[in-house]
């Protein structure tokens, strides 16, 4: 017949039936683990010196983790005079024992030299958010070049076409902010501050996206028409005359065709209509706008990739496993 279990026994201790062997080196208990070795902790000397809670110990083994195998002061085991109590089975005594832990870790990786706490993943989100930093910077100077009047017929562009140029505005001070963001969480190796780069960075996508899907749709639906009809029905006075002192024209086929007249535009004048001239600007610059925008789309991918995949690996402090066991790098570094 298998021994029963006792009537006070603990659920939480796995209830073995087959008998143990005892042997002359562990009193009557089951050989240690390797675990249980490695931690340092001690098994009571006798039977008569334990506890009714740990009369598993007699008939199998206890169920719980290897948190339960680390020491709970700074030195992670290395007391060897220190016995697992009944509080370290606890939701609190393992919860001590895990903040313990990250401290001690904490403390022994700055003691690590800074060329040595670089790694890959924290290479390749600075990369990442410097190449972000780059074409944001770019996008807003653009952007502002225009706003400002300072590149050649921008004032066609902003006229006609200001949604588009204080969007792209948006994108890029949004970009500007996240890559900052993702630069102070790299150098000060802060997860938080990373979170909320990886998070931002979708916000600042879709603006790009929403620039490019404006430009192609307006460049791709019927552009010579719907110039002709707004300049007919739409535009004001104001609106034809900055075309006409911009593209140096008069009119829109010729200077008798809806033609706002000035000083530089009257009937008799030998000037051109706009016609070609502002379908040919429209053109050009709603085609450069999307290219360059679906052209930021897939790089803007690969910087929100690399941080979803990096953000938390930017230190050696994401263990590989559970406190008291080593990392995968520190078994190839011994």
């Amino acid at each position: 017949m298998y021994p029963q279990p006792p009537n006070n026994y603990n659920s939480n201790i796995i209830f073995n039936p087959i008998p143990l062997r005892p042997s002359s080196n562990n009193n009557g208990y089951l050989n240690p683990t390797p675990a249980f070795a490695a931690s340092g902790l001690t098994r009571p000397t006798s039977q008569s010196s334990m506890e009714p809670s740990s009369v598993g110990s007699l008939y199998g083994r206890e169920n719980n983790n290897s948190l339960s195998l680390t020491n709970r002061n700074s030195n992670l085991g290395s007391d060897q005079g220190y016995e697992v109590t009944q509080s370290d089975l606890t939701l609190e005594g393992l919860s001590e024992r895990w903040h313990t832990y990250q401290e001690t870790m904490k403390k022994r990786y700055a003691e690590v030299p800074f060329y040595r706490r670089w790694t890959k993943s924290k290479w390749i989100l600075l990369f990442s958010a410097l190449l972000l930093l780059g074409y944001s910077c770019a996008v807003f100077a653009i952007s502002l070049g225009y706003i400002l009047d300072k590149f050649e017929l921008a004032a066609v562009a902003i006229e006609f076409h200001s949604s588009l140029i204080y969007l792209s505005l948006s994108a890029s001070i949004m970009g500007i902010a996240c890559s900052l963001i993702g630069l102070v969480g790299i150098f000060q190796e802060n997860r938080i501050w990373l979170s909320w780069y990886t998070t931002l960075l979708w916000p600042a996508f879709a603006l790009y996206v929403s620039v490019g899907y404006i430009a192609f749709r307006r460049v791709k639906n019927h552009l010579r028409a719907h110039i002709k009809d707004d300049w007919i029905h739409s535009y004001t006075r104001d609106q034809r005359l900055v075309v006409q002192r911009n593209l140096k024209c008069c009119g829109y086929q010729d200077p008798s065709y809806y033609g706002e007249y000035d000083l530089r535009c009257f009937p008799m004048i030998n000037l051109p209509g706009c016609q070609h001239k502002y379908n040919l600007y429209e053109h050009n610059l709603l085609t450069t706008c999307w290219t360059y925008a679906f052209s930021i789309v897939p790089v803007q991918l690969f910087v929100m990739i690399s941080a979803l995949l990096c953000a938390n690996h930017v230190d050696d402090m994401l263990r590989s496993a559970r406190p008291g066991l080593k990392s995968f790098k520190e078994e190839k570094e011994e």
